[in-house]
């Protein structure tokens, strides 16, 4: 599995909420794809996570 481009150790059961926090991200900041599906900051599903798996995670940016 590879996470913003980096190799990133799978272990059992886990999901991409569990990645999140492993990470220390907070969900409602981030958006993040998984091979071809996007997910929103608010709407990132218990997706579990399997090697071979491409994740992508990026910071949500406010500004005007």
């Amino acid at each position: 599995m590879r996470v913003n481009g980096d190799p990133y150790p799978l272990t059992l059961g886990l999901n991409l909420p569990a990645l999140l926090r492993a990470l220390n991200i907070d969900p409602a900041r981030v958006a993040v794809a998984v091979n071809d599906d996007f997910y929103p900051g608010a709407r990132i599903p218990d997706r579990a996570l399997h090697e071979g798996d491409v994740v992508e995670i990026v910071r949500i940016l406010g500004g005007g």
